[in-house]
C-alpha cells in the first residue's frame, strides 16, 4: 500500500494536490486528476483510519438491487461472498451507484468515499458501458454472471450454453417436436446462451422456429404462470408438449399454474427450468434443470478480489476472466409426449433412462 506523500513524489506533485484529488476537490485540472486517479489505483492506495487499514468490498448494482422474482441467484450469490470474504477476514457493503454516485465524482472517488477497497459488479446488458469506465479508472473490481471482451474488464460468469443444448437434445430425443421457450425479455450473457441453444438443437433436429413457441416474458413467477395460459389458449394439435423456462422463477410459475388448470407434469407438459441453487429438489415432481452454482460464483469471484488486494496475485494478471460449466440434471419433469415419468414394473421409462445414462457419464 503507497501514501498520499509516495504518489505525489512519483508524479512530482504535491502532497496537496494528491490529497485535493481523492477528496475531488474542484480546484484540480483534469488531467492531473486523471494521472492522480491512475497512480491511486495502480498503487492500491486506500485511505486509513488512524493505523487500522479498512478491508471492505462493495456488492454493487448499477441501479436498483435486482427483485427477488429474479430467484434464488442473488442469495445464493450473496452467500458465497460472504464465505469468500470471511477467509481474508474482509466485510461486505451494499451500494446502488445511481443512487450515491455525485455526476461530478469519478468511480475511484465515490468508492474511496464509500470507504471500500474493491467491487463486486452486478451488471445487465443495458449498462455495460458503466463496467468499461470504471475498469478504465483501474479501480479493483469483478463482474459477476456476465462477459466482456473489453480486457480490462474482469469477470466471471457460468456458461450454460453446453447444458441447455443438453437439455433440448434430451427433450428432441423422447419426442417432443414442438418445444416452448420461456426466456427473460431483458437479453444478456447468460439468457443469450440458452436462446442460442433452444436455436442450434431445433436446427440440428431439421425442426424449424415457430415464433409462435417462443415467450419472451419478464424473469418472474407470474410470467411462468402467463406462459402457462397462453399455451392453453393455443389450438390443441399447435400447442406445445414441452417447455424450457430459463429462470427459477419462471420455471415455478408454469408449475404451479399446470397444478390449477389440471395440466400434468410431465404427462401433458414436460418441463425442463434453470436452477441457481437447489430450488429443483424442493417441487413435486422434482424439475429436470440446468444448474448452475451462484454460491461458487459469488465465492470464486470474493476470493479472488480480496486476494488481488492484499498483493497474493502479484506477478499474475491483473484481471480475471473464467468460465464456469452448468450441469444438465434430468429429474422427474420430463417424459415423452402423452407419457409419465413414473417407471412402470421392468420397464424403465425414457426420462430415467437419460437420467441413468447422466450418473453413468459422471461416475465414468
Amino acid at each position: 500500500m503507497s501514501s498520499v506523500r509516495a504518489i505525489a513524489q512519483q508524479l512530482k506533485l504535491s502532497p496537496a494536490t494528491v490529497s485535493r484529488v481523492i477528496n475531488n476537490h474542484p480546484d484540480v485540472d483534469e488531467t492531473t486528476r486523471e494521472r492522480v486517479l491512475a497512480a491511486i489505483n495502480q498503487a492500491g492506495y486506500f485511505p486509513s483510519t488512524g493505523r487500522l487499514q479498512t478491508n471492505v468490498l462493495a456488492l454493487a448494482y448499477p441501479d436498483e438491487p435486482v427483485k427477488t422474482e429474479y430467484g434464488s441467484f442473488e442469495p445464493a450469490l450473496l452467500a458465497g461472498i460472504m464465505r469468500g470474504l470471511d477467509e481474508h477476514q474482509f466485510d461486505l457493503k451494499l451500494l446502488s451507484i445511481r443512487r450515491d454516485k455525485t455526476p461530478d465524482e469519478t468511480y475511484t472517488q465515490f468508492f474511496l468515499r464509500k470507504g471500500v477497497r474493491g467491487v463486486i459488479m452486478r451488471v445487465f446488458r443495458h449498462n455495460r458501458a458503466l463496467i468499461s469506465r470504471i475498469a478504465s479508472e483501474r479501480f479493483p473490481c469483478v463482474v459477476v454472471a456476465e462477459q466482456f471482451d473489453d480486457p480490462d474488464v474482469s469477470f466471471i460468469r457460468s456458461d450454460s450454453y453446453p447444458s441447455s443444448r443438453r437439455a433440448m437434445e434430451h427433450l428432441l430425443s423422447l419426442g417432443h417436436k414442438r418445444i416452448a421457450l420461456a426466456i427473460h425479455h431483458v437479453s444478456d450473457s447468460d439468457h443469450m446462451d440458452r436462446r442460442r441453444a433452444y436455436d442450434d438443437a431445433i436446427a440440428n433436429a431439421g425442426l424449424k422456429i415457430d415464433p409462435r413457441m417462443i415467450f419472451e416474458v419478464s424473469a418472474g413467477f407470474n410470467a411462468g404462470e402467463q406462459v402457462l395460459d397462453s399455451m392453453l389458449m393455443m389450438p390443441a394439435k399447435a400447442r406445445p408438449t414441452a417447455i424450457f423456462a430459463t429462470n427459477p422463477m419462471t420455471a415455478l410459475g408454469v408449475m404451479r399454474r399446470a397444478q390449477e388448470r389440471g395440466v400434468s407434469i410431465p404427462r401433458d407438459l414436460s418441463l425442463v427450468g434453470m436452477d441457481d441453487s437447489d430450488t429443483r429438489l424442493h417441487t413435486w415432481p422434482r424439475m429436470t434443470a440446468i444448474c448452475q452454482d451462484a454460491s461458487l460464483l459469488g465465492y470464486e469471484s470474493a476470493n479472488w478480489l480480496t486476494r488481488r488486494l492484499q498483493g497474493s496475485e502479484r506477478g499474475k494478471s491483473t484481471t480475471m476472466r473464467r468460465l464456469m460449466q452448468t450441469t444438465f440434471e434430468v429429474n422427474g419433469t420430463t417424459a415423452a409426449p402423452g407419457g409419465d415419468a413414473t417407471e412402470p414394473a421392468g420397464k424403465p421409462t425414457p426420462a430415467t433412462r437419460a437420467r441413468r445414462d447422466a450418473e453413468d457419464s459422471q461416475i465414468d
